[in-house]
Protein backbone atom coordinates (compact mmCIF):
# COMPACT_ATOMS: atom_id res chain seq x y z
CA UNK A 1 0.00 0.00 0.00
CA UNK A 2 2.87 2.00 1.22
CA UNK A 3 4.46 1.66 -2.54
CA UNK A 4 1.45 2.37 -4.33
CA UNK A 5 1.20 5.63 -2.41
CA UNK A 6 5.01 6.65 -3.14
CA UNK A 7 4.02 5.63 -7.10
CA UNK A 8 1.02 7.58 -7.10
CA UNK A 9 2.56 10.76 -5.63
CA UNK A 10 5.67 10.80 -8.16
CA UNK A 11 3.30 10.04 -11.27
CA UNK A 12 0.99 13.27 -9.60
CA UNK A 13 3.96 15.34 -9.25
CA UNK A 14 5.23 14.31 -13.05
CA UNK A 15 1.83 14.97 -14.41
CA UNK A 16 1.76 18.57 -12.79
CA UNK A 17 5.05 19.44 -13.52
CA UNK A 18 4.35 18.70 -17.40
CA UNK A 19 0.94 20.72 -17.16
CA UNK A 20 3.21 23.82 -16.45
CA UNK A 21 4.15 25.73 -19.67
CA UNK A 22 6.34 28.59 -20.02
CA UNK A 23 5.01 29.91 -23.05
CA UNK A 24 1.21 30.58 -21.36
CA UNK A 25 3.14 31.83 -18.13
CA UNK A 26 4.68 34.25 -20.36
CA UNK A 27 1.32 35.84 -22.03
CA UNK A 28 -0.39 35.47 -18.78
CA UNK A 29 2.16 38.34 -17.02
CA UNK A 30 2.26 39.85 -20.35
CA UNK A 31 -1.72 40.46 -19.79
CA UNK A 32 -1.04 41.59 -16.36
CA UNK A 33 1.14 44.48 -16.99
CA UNK A 34 -0.84 45.28 -19.46
CA UNK A 35 -3.94 45.02 -16.89
CA UNK A 36 -1.99 47.58 -14.45
CA UNK A 37 -1.08 50.16 -17.26
CA UNK A 38 -4.67 50.55 -18.07
CA UNK A 39 -5.68 51.30 -14.74
CA UNK A 40 -2.83 53.51 -14.57
CA UNK A 41 -4.21 55.10 -17.80
CA UNK A 42 -7.69 55.26 -16.68
CA UNK A 43 -6.85 56.84 -13.37
CA UNK A 44 -4.64 59.77 -14.87
CA UNK A 45 -7.81 60.36 -17.99
CA UNK A 46 -9.89 60.84 -14.69
CA UNK A 47 -7.61 63.13 -12.89
CA UNK A 48 -7.10 65.02 -16.25
CA UNK A 49 -10.17 65.83 -16.99
CA UNK A 50 -11.32 66.70 -13.26
CA UNK A 51 -8.91 69.45 -13.79
CA UNK A 52 -9.33 70.71 -17.06
CA UNK A 53 -13.07 71.01 -16.54
CA UNK A 54 -13.60 71.78 -12.98
CA UNK A 55 -15.83 74.54 -13.59
CA UNK A 56 -18.48 72.20 -14.88
CA UNK A 57 -17.96 69.77 -11.79
CA UNK A 58 -20.92 71.17 -9.35
CA UNK A 59 -23.16 69.49 -7.24
CA UNK A 60 -26.16 70.90 -9.65
CA UNK A 61 -24.58 69.51 -12.71
CA UNK A 62 -24.44 66.23 -11.24
CA UNK A 63 -28.16 66.21 -9.93
CA UNK A 64 -29.46 67.35 -13.12
CA UNK A 65 -27.40 64.78 -14.70
CA UNK A 66 -28.71 61.83 -13.23
CA UNK A 67 -32.16 63.12 -13.28
CA UNK A 68 -31.74 63.69 -17.26
CA UNK A 69 -30.25 60.15 -17.52
CA UNK A 70 -33.43 58.87 -15.43
CA UNK A 71 -35.38 60.56 -18.08
CA UNK A 72 -34.03 59.49 -20.77
CA UNK A 73 -34.43 55.59 -19.91
CA UNK A 74 -37.84 56.16 -19.60
CA UNK A 75 -40.19 53.93 -22.41
CA UNK A 76 -42.77 51.85 -22.54
CA UNK A 77 -44.81 50.22 -24.97
CA UNK A 78 -48.01 52.09 -24.12
CA UNK A 79 -48.02 55.65 -22.96
CA UNK A 80 -49.78 55.94 -20.16
CA UNK A 81 -52.33 58.27 -21.05
CA UNK A 82 -54.07 59.02 -24.24
CA UNK A 83 -53.47 63.05 -24.57
CA UNK A 84 -51.15 65.64 -22.38
CA UNK A 85 -52.15 68.93 -22.22
CA UNK A 86 -50.29 72.09 -22.30
CA UNK A 87 -50.03 76.39 -22.60
CA UNK A 88 -51.88 77.31 -25.92
CA UNK A 89 -49.75 79.98 -27.79
CA UNK A 90 -50.36 82.37 -30.78
CA UNK A 91 -47.50 80.85 -32.26
CA UNK A 92 -46.40 77.11 -31.69
CA UNK A 93 -43.86 74.65 -32.57
CA UNK A 94 -43.65 70.70 -31.95
CA UNK A 95 -41.03 67.95 -31.69
CA UNK A 96 -40.26 64.40 -30.69
CA UNK A 97 -37.68 64.77 -28.00
CA UNK A 98 -36.21 61.42 -26.59
CA UNK A 99 -39.69 59.56 -27.76
CA UNK A 100 -41.54 62.01 -25.64
CA UNK A 101 -43.55 65.89 -26.77
CA UNK A 102 -41.44 69.12 -26.69
CA UNK A 103 -43.73 72.29 -27.60
CA UNK A 104 -42.23 75.83 -27.50
CA UNK A 105 -44.78 78.41 -27.30
CA UNK A 106 -44.25 82.72 -27.10
CA UNK A 107 -44.34 82.06 -23.36
CA UNK A 108 -43.90 78.94 -22.48
CA UNK A 109 -41.59 75.43 -23.14
CA UNK A 110 -42.95 72.56 -22.51
CA UNK A 111 -41.61 68.78 -22.60
CA UNK A 112 -43.19 65.75 -21.49
CA UNK A 113 -41.61 62.45 -21.19
CA UNK A 114 -42.18 58.89 -23.23
CA UNK A 115 -45.03 58.12 -20.50
CA UNK A 116 -46.98 61.56 -21.30
CA UNK A 117 -45.07 62.71 -17.97
CA UNK A 118 -44.44 66.01 -17.75
CA UNK A 119 -40.80 67.25 -17.29
CA UNK A 120 -40.50 71.17 -18.00
CA UNK A 121 -42.34 74.27 -17.48
CA UNK A 122 -40.12 76.89 -18.51
CA UNK A 123 -41.61 80.28 -19.38
CA UNK A 124 -39.89 82.83 -22.21
CA UNK A 125 -40.62 84.77 -24.18
CA UNK A 126 -40.31 84.23 -27.91
CA UNK A 127 -42.07 86.01 -31.13
CA UNK A 128 -41.78 82.67 -33.18
CA UNK A 129 -40.55 79.89 -31.39
CA UNK A 130 -39.01 77.14 -33.42
CA UNK A 131 -38.05 73.60 -31.39
CA UNK A 132 -35.62 70.70 -32.96
CA UNK A 133 -35.29 68.15 -30.27
CA UNK A 134 -32.56 65.21 -30.41
CA UNK A 135 -30.76 62.64 -28.72
CA UNK A 136 -28.94 65.23 -25.97
CA UNK A 137 -30.62 67.92 -26.17
CA UNK A 138 -33.78 70.25 -27.53
CA UNK A 139 -33.05 73.33 -28.84
CA UNK A 140 -35.45 76.35 -29.37
CA UNK A 141 -34.79 79.67 -31.35
CA UNK A 142 -36.59 82.42 -32.27
CA UNK A 143 -36.80 82.86 -35.56
CA UNK A 144 -36.03 86.07 -36.66
CA UNK A 145 -34.96 86.89 -33.46
CA UNK A 146 -31.72 86.55 -31.55
CA UNK A 147 -32.68 84.58 -28.69
CA UNK A 148 -31.84 80.68 -28.31
CA UNK A 149 -31.74 78.27 -25.60
CA UNK A 150 -31.28 74.47 -25.00
CA UNK A 151 -32.68 71.80 -22.33
CA UNK A 152 -31.92 68.26 -21.17
CA UNK A 153 -35.10 66.11 -20.34
CA UNK A 154 -35.55 68.27 -16.77
CA UNK A 155 -34.52 72.21 -17.30
CA UNK A 156 -33.05 74.33 -19.10
CA UNK A 157 -29.26 74.24 -19.28
CA UNK A 158 -28.47 77.01 -21.87
CA UNK A 159 -29.62 80.39 -22.94
CA UNK A 160 -27.82 82.05 -25.65
CA UNK A 161 -27.98 85.36 -27.67
CA UNK A 162 -26.85 86.00 -31.39
CA UNK A 163 -25.76 88.90 -32.85
CA UNK A 164 -27.89 88.69 -35.99
CA UNK A 165 -31.23 86.95 -36.43
CA UNK A 166 -31.68 83.48 -36.59
CA UNK A 167 -33.47 82.08 -39.40
CA UNK A 168 -32.33 78.60 -38.86
CA UNK A 169 -30.47 76.07 -36.72
CA UNK A 170 -29.72 72.15 -36.27
CA UNK A 171 -28.53 69.82 -33.74
CA UNK A 172 -26.73 66.45 -33.99
CA UNK A 173 -27.58 63.79 -31.41
CA UNK A 174 -24.29 64.19 -29.92
CA UNK A 175 -25.20 68.03 -28.54
CA UNK A 176 -23.25 69.75 -31.36
CA UNK A 177 -25.22 72.81 -32.81
CA UNK A 178 -25.32 75.04 -35.77
CA UNK A 179 -27.11 78.33 -35.90
CA UNK A 180 -28.21 80.45 -39.52
CA UNK A 181 -27.67 84.13 -39.14
CA UNK A 182 -26.22 86.99 -41.14
CA UNK A 183 -23.66 89.81 -40.54
CA UNK A 184 -22.70 92.94 -41.99
CA UNK A 185 -19.84 91.64 -44.20
CA UNK A 186 -22.17 88.46 -45.50
CA UNK A 187 -25.14 87.49 -46.83
CA UNK A 188 -25.40 84.02 -44.51
CA UNK A 189 -23.15 82.67 -41.57
CA UNK A 190 -23.29 79.35 -40.32
CA UNK A 191 -21.83 79.20 -36.47
CA UNK A 192 -21.35 75.99 -35.30
CA UNK A 193 -21.16 75.40 -31.55
CA UNK A 194 -20.02 72.15 -29.52
CA UNK A 195 -22.15 69.97 -27.21
CA UNK A 196 -20.46 72.89 -24.17
CA UNK A 197 -21.89 75.64 -26.10
CA UNK A 198 -18.68 77.04 -27.59
CA UNK A 199 -18.18 78.37 -30.77
CA UNK A 200 -15.91 75.67 -32.68
CA UNK A 201 -16.44 77.33 -36.30
CA UNK A 202 -17.73 80.09 -38.29
CA UNK A 203 -18.96 79.28 -41.94
CA UNK A 204 -19.55 82.46 -44.03
CA UNK A 205 -21.62 82.27 -47.20
CA UNK A 206 -21.97 85.40 -49.97
CA UNK A 207 -25.18 83.04 -51.45
CA UNK A 208 -28.36 82.54 -49.33
CA UNK A 209 -28.02 79.46 -46.91
CA UNK A 210 -31.80 77.57 -47.52
CA UNK A 211 -30.87 75.03 -44.99
CA UNK A 212 -28.16 73.09 -42.95
CA UNK A 213 -28.32 69.90 -41.27
CA UNK A 214 -25.47 67.52 -39.03
CA UNK A 215 -24.92 64.45 -38.67
CA UNK A 216 -25.77 62.39 -35.86
CA UNK A 217 -22.13 62.20 -34.43
CA UNK A 218 -21.43 65.93 -35.59
CA UNK A 219 -18.53 64.99 -37.90
CA UNK A 220 -19.95 66.93 -40.52
CA UNK A 221 -21.87 69.73 -41.42
CA UNK A 222 -24.07 70.24 -44.52
CA UNK A 223 -25.13 73.39 -45.99
CA UNK A 224 -27.48 74.31 -48.95
CA UNK A 225 -26.88 77.62 -50.83
CA UNK A 226 -28.81 79.34 -53.40
CA UNK A 227 -27.10 82.46 -55.22
CA UNK A 228 -28.28 84.59 -58.34
CA UNK A 229 -25.80 83.73 -61.15
CA UNK A 230 -26.73 85.75 -64.47
CA UNK A 231 -30.00 85.80 -63.75
CA UNK A 232 -30.48 82.52 -62.41
CA UNK A 233 -30.32 80.54 -59.16
CA UNK A 234 -27.67 78.08 -59.03
CA UNK A 235 -27.85 75.57 -55.54
CA UNK A 236 -24.75 74.19 -54.42
CA UNK A 237 -24.73 71.61 -51.65
CA UNK A 238 -21.00 72.15 -49.23
CA UNK A 239 -20.53 69.44 -47.03
CA UNK A 240 -17.96 70.87 -43.76
CA UNK A 241 -15.64 68.31 -41.11
CA UNK A 242 -16.40 70.62 -38.34
CA UNK A 243 -12.88 70.44 -36.88
CA UNK A 244 -11.15 70.80 -39.83
CA UNK A 245 -10.28 73.86 -41.63
CA UNK A 246 -10.30 72.63 -44.95
CA UNK A 247 -13.29 74.30 -47.20
CA UNK A 248 -15.03 71.09 -47.46
CA UNK A 249 -16.33 69.54 -50.52
CA UNK A 250 -18.99 71.49 -52.87
CA UNK A 251 -21.48 69.92 -55.24
CA UNK A 252 -23.34 71.88 -57.76
CA UNK A 253 -26.84 70.93 -58.19
CA UNK A 254 -27.75 73.31 -61.02
CA UNK A 255 -30.02 75.44 -61.81
CA UNK A 256 -32.82 75.50 -59.37
CA UNK A 257 -33.49 77.11 -56.10
CA UNK A 258 -33.34 74.99 -52.78
CA UNK A 259 -35.27 74.36 -50.28
CA UNK A 260 -34.21 71.73 -47.53
CA UNK A 261 -31.53 68.87 -46.69
CA UNK A 262 -31.11 66.36 -44.00
CA UNK A 263 -29.15 63.74 -43.13
CA UNK A 264 -30.19 60.01 -43.65
CA UNK A 265 -29.52 56.79 -41.75
CA UNK A 266 -26.99 56.32 -44.42
CA UNK A 267 -24.60 58.77 -43.79
CA UNK A 268 -25.75 60.81 -46.74
CA UNK A 269 -27.64 63.96 -47.30
CA UNK A 270 -30.90 63.84 -49.06
CA UNK A 271 -32.18 67.37 -50.51
CA UNK A 272 -34.81 68.90 -52.04
CA UNK A 273 -35.03 71.75 -55.11
CA UNK A 274 -37.99 72.96 -56.42
CA UNK A 275 -37.77 70.85 -59.37
CA UNK A 276 -35.65 68.13 -58.10
CA UNK A 277 -34.90 65.37 -55.44
CA UNK A 278 -31.37 64.34 -54.95
CA UNK A 279 -28.93 62.46 -52.93
CA UNK A 280 -25.00 62.87 -52.12
CA UNK A 281 -23.36 60.68 -49.94
CA UNK A 282 -21.03 61.91 -47.42
CA UNK A 283 -18.21 61.88 -49.90
CA UNK A 284 -19.93 64.38 -52.20
CA UNK A 285 -20.55 62.30 -54.64
CA UNK A 286 -24.15 62.92 -56.41
CA UNK A 287 -25.90 59.58 -56.69
CA UNK A 288 -29.56 60.08 -57.02
CA UNK A 289 -31.36 62.71 -58.43
CA UNK A 290 -35.26 62.60 -59.65
CA UNK A 291 -36.68 65.90 -61.54
CA UNK A 292 -40.56 66.47 -60.86
CA UNK A 293 -41.17 67.06 -64.43
CA UNK A 294 -43.83 70.36 -64.40
CA UNK A 295 -44.98 68.86 -60.71
CA UNK A 296 -44.87 71.09 -57.97
CA UNK A 297 -44.65 70.20 -54.20
CA UNK A 298 -47.62 69.91 -52.32
CA UNK A 299 -46.05 68.42 -48.92
CA UNK A 300 -42.96 66.69 -47.93
CA UNK A 301 -40.85 65.29 -45.37
CA UNK A 302 -36.91 64.55 -45.32
CA UNK A 303 -36.69 62.15 -42.49
CA UNK A 304 -33.68 59.62 -41.14
CA UNK A 305 -35.34 56.78 -43.18
CA UNK A 306 -35.82 58.98 -46.33
CA UNK A 307 -38.12 61.15 -48.02
CA UNK A 308 -41.66 61.54 -48.76
CA UNK A 309 -42.83 63.85 -50.91
CA UNK A 310 -46.73 64.54 -52.33
CA UNK A 311 -46.21 66.41 -55.75
CA UNK A 312 -49.17 67.96 -57.75
CA UNK A 313 -49.72 69.02 -61.25
CA UNK A 314 -51.68 72.11 -60.36
CA UNK A 315 -53.40 74.14 -58.06
CA UNK A 316 -56.73 72.65 -58.35
CA UNK A 317 -56.40 68.88 -58.83
CA UNK A 318 -56.93 67.01 -56.26
CA UNK A 319 -55.03 63.84 -57.56
CA UNK A 320 -51.55 63.49 -55.89
CA UNK A 321 -48.49 61.84 -57.17
CA UNK A 322 -46.58 60.24 -54.11
CA UNK A 323 -43.54 59.19 -54.33
CA UNK A 324 -41.11 58.04 -51.36
CA UNK A 325 -37.30 57.42 -51.13
CA UNK A 326 -35.39 55.17 -48.94
CA UNK A 327 -32.57 56.03 -46.77
CA UNK A 328 -30.14 55.41 -49.77
CA UNK A 329 -31.94 57.72 -52.54
CA UNK A 330 -33.69 54.74 -54.29
CA UNK A 331 -36.96 54.98 -55.26
CA UNK A 332 -39.43 52.42 -53.10
CA UNK A 333 -43.02 53.50 -54.01
CA UNK A 334 -44.31 55.89 -56.74
CA UNK A 335 -48.20 56.17 -56.86
CA UNK A 336 -50.99 59.21 -57.64
CA UNK A 337 -54.42 59.02 -55.72
CA UNK A 338 -57.38 61.43 -55.28
CA UNK A 339 -56.55 63.09 -52.06
CA UNK A 340 -56.27 66.11 -50.12
CA UNK A 341 -53.41 65.87 -48.17
CA UNK A 342 -51.87 68.70 -45.65
CA UNK A 343 -48.91 67.21 -44.83
CA UNK A 344 -47.18 64.01 -44.29
CA UNK A 345 -44.22 62.23 -41.87
CA UNK A 346 -42.56 58.82 -41.75
CA UNK A 347 -41.17 56.83 -39.34
CA UNK A 348 -39.40 53.39 -40.40
CA UNK A 349 -41.38 51.69 -42.70
CA UNK A 350 -44.55 53.66 -42.14
CA UNK A 351 -45.52 56.90 -44.21
CA UNK A 352 -48.44 58.90 -42.70
CA UNK A 353 -50.50 61.49 -44.61
CA UNK A 354 -52.81 63.96 -42.58
CA UNK A 355 -56.35 64.91 -44.96
CA UNK A 356 -59.49 66.35 -44.20
CA UNK A 357 -61.02 62.94 -42.91
CA UNK A 358 -58.13 61.83 -40.42
CA UNK A 359 -54.54 60.08 -40.87
CA UNK A 360 -53.88 57.58 -43.47
CA UNK A 361 -50.71 55.17 -43.24
CA UNK A 362 -48.99 53.45 -46.04
CA UNK A 363 -47.45 50.27 -44.96
CA UNK A 364 -44.21 49.98 -47.19
CA UNK A 365 -43.55 46.42 -46.61
CA UNK A 366 -46.65 45.44 -47.99
CA UNK A 367 -48.57 48.62 -49.73
CA UNK A 368 -51.12 48.32 -47.27
CA UNK A 369 -53.25 51.48 -46.43
CA UNK A 370 -55.60 52.30 -43.05
CA UNK A 371 -57.51 54.93 -41.97
CA UNK A 372 -58.06 56.51 -38.68
CA UNK A 373 -60.87 58.95 -39.00
CA UNK A 374 -60.49 62.28 -36.61
CA UNK A 375 -60.66 66.16 -37.00
CA UNK A 376 -57.30 67.14 -38.36
CA UNK A 377 -57.65 70.76 -39.31
CA UNK A 378 -55.14 73.26 -37.14
CA UNK A 379 -53.23 69.87 -36.30
CA UNK A 380 -49.33 69.10 -36.25
CA UNK A 381 -48.74 65.58 -36.91
CA UNK A 382 -45.79 63.30 -35.21
CA UNK A 383 -44.55 60.08 -36.26
CA UNK A 384 -43.43 58.41 -32.57
CA UNK A 385 -42.96 54.83 -34.45
CA UNK A 386 -44.56 52.50 -37.55
CA UNK A 387 -47.92 52.06 -35.47
CA UNK A 388 -48.13 55.37 -33.41
CA UNK A 389 -48.17 59.56 -33.88
CA UNK A 390 -49.25 62.40 -32.01
CA UNK A 391 -51.79 64.70 -33.10
CA UNK A 392 -50.90 68.45 -31.99
CA UNK A 393 -53.66 70.92 -31.77
CA UNK A 394 -53.03 74.37 -29.57
CA UNK A 395 -54.50 72.92 -26.23
CA UNK A 396 -53.23 69.28 -26.70
CA UNK A 397 -51.43 66.14 -27.67
CA UNK A 398 -53.31 63.46 -28.68
CA UNK A 399 -51.74 59.59 -29.50
CA UNK A 400 -52.97 57.69 -32.52
CA UNK A 401 -52.61 54.08 -32.72
CA UNK A 402 -52.80 51.72 -35.86
CA UNK A 403 -52.36 47.98 -35.25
Amino acid sequence: MKRWMRRFQRTSCKASEESQNEYYENISAGLGVFQVVLYLSLFAFVVLSFFRNTNLITYQNFYYFFKDLGASAESVDTVAADTVSYPTSDEQSFTLYRKGLAVAGNRSVTVFTATGRQTISKSVTYKSPIAIGSGKYLLVYELGGTQYSLYNSYTQIYAGKSDFPIFGATISEEGMYALLSRSEDYTSVVSLYISHFSLLNRYNKNGYVMDLALNEKGTQLAILTSEVQNGLFQTVLSLHEPKSADVGVSVSIGNSVALSCAYTASGGVSLLCGDRYCYVTQKGELREEYFFDGEEISCMELASDGAVLCLRSDAISEKKHFIVFDKNGKMVYNESAEMHVTSVCREENSVFFMTRRGVTRLNLRDGSISEHLCHTENIRILAINEDEVLLCSPQKASYVFFN
